[in-house]
């Protein structure tokens, strides 16, 4: 694996990756159809080829947890270092996020990206993008259901989707101060 090119870096989303510090909390802008999402990703103390820091991550594409270089895992996406505090020392994060690697069931609702940074920094397993998905979800879709007379299925289900969408977008994670 080489270097990327700077036809590559060209095409990317402008990210430092001499900043990384094992322990940093990084999120990564998304898309699946009409809803963004984040992925949340813990920075290793293990280095790749090219001497950047590796990500820990659990992943739909790798349907895992998987330590692997941060370009690989940020795949060009806007990338920013979270405000999100362990409640760990950072090499008991890291051991823990490693003792997942290839053993971790990925689900978009019960065990994401976001439930396995939250897990592996003590905060438990739970996820804001999820929780305010299916809030704004149920609420927009309930709301339509009883406050618009004859709503039909597909009203219903539109604004359900909607309110989904608005609450992950809603949840975004906020970035940490570079200055502090």
């Amino acid at each position: 694996m080489g270097l990327l090119t700077l036809t590559e870096a060209e095409k990317c989303a402008v990210f430092d990756y001499s900043a990384l510090v094992p322990g940093d909390i990084l999120v990564s802008d998304f898309s699946f159809g009409p809803i963004d999402y984040q992925h949340w990703s813990l920075v290793s103390d293990r280095r790749c080829e090219q001497g950047i820091y590796m990500l820990i991550s659990a992943t739909e594409r790798t349907g895992t947890v998987c330590e692997e270089p941060a370009h690989e895992v940020i795949q060009c996406a806007n990338t920013y270092k979270a405000l999100h505090k362990s409640l760990w020392p950072i090499p008991k994060s890291i051991a823990l996020a490693r003792s997942h690697i290839g053993k971790w069931d990925y689900s978009v609702t019960e065990r994401n990206c976001q439930h396995f940074i939250n897990l592996v920094t003590g905060l438990g397993l739970r996820s804001s993008q999820v929780y305010a998905g299916i809030t704004s979800g149920l609420i927009g879709g309930v709301g339509t259901a009883l406050l618009k007379k004859d709503a039909s299925w597909l009203e219903i289900l539109s604004v359900t989707v909607a309110g989904v969408a608005s609450g992950v977008v809603a949840s975004k994670a906020l970035q940490h101060n570079r200055e502090g």
